[in-house]
């Protein structure tokens, strides 16, 4: 759980660097081990605004190669805790909170967990498959012999021909 008393933040701008582990944030089963967080912190008398720079290191399963693979994961995000707010709201980049004083904490675990899931990929793809920023074939290979020519193919690669020359 990543909260803060509302009492201890400073007034004015300050920074605080955190490490948090997966368990915290419920995000064991992601491939996330360890977090870093580099908060930024705006309390003003009506308002509080957090800025989140997040960076991890993910071990991910390749879903053409089932081969296990590092990648690095940033993401930003920017929560608003005001008063008087009467619809919450948030969406890609940020979220507009209410802010009540007299609780005191600010809980911002959902936020972290929610940014840090959606930084992983949809696809899954090992690093040896892209070669400048491209994706690149993947040939498969079933059994000791060699594929015959399929006629029904050649109108399709033609197809691919012309484009390529486009």
């Amino acid at each position: 759980m990543v909260s803060f008393r509302l009492n201890e933040i400073p007034d004015g701008v300050s920074e605080e660097m955190l490490s948090v582990k997966a368990e915290e944030l419920d995000i064991e089963q992601s491939g996330v081990e360890q977090v870093q967080l580099h908060l930024k912190f705006n309390k003003q008398e009506d308002h509080l605004r957090i800025e989140c720079r997040i960076a991890a290191e993910a071990t991910l399963q390749c879903d053409r190669s089932l081969d296990t693979f590092t990648t690095e994961l940033n993401s930003d995000y920017e929560m608003v805790f005001q008063r008087n707010v009467k619809d919450e709201r948030e969406d890609v980049s940020g979220s507009l909170r209410r802010m009540d004083p007299a609780q005191n904490v600010i809980d911002i675990t959902r936020e972290l967990r929610d940014t840090i899931l959606l930084s992983i990929p949809v696809k899954k793809l090992h690093p040896r498959y892209y070669k400048d920023g491209e994706i690149t074939g993947f040939e498969a290979s079933f059994g000791d012999q060699p594929r015959e020519h399929d006629p029904r193919w050649d109108a399709l690669e033609k197809l691919k021909q012309n484009l390529q020359k486009n």
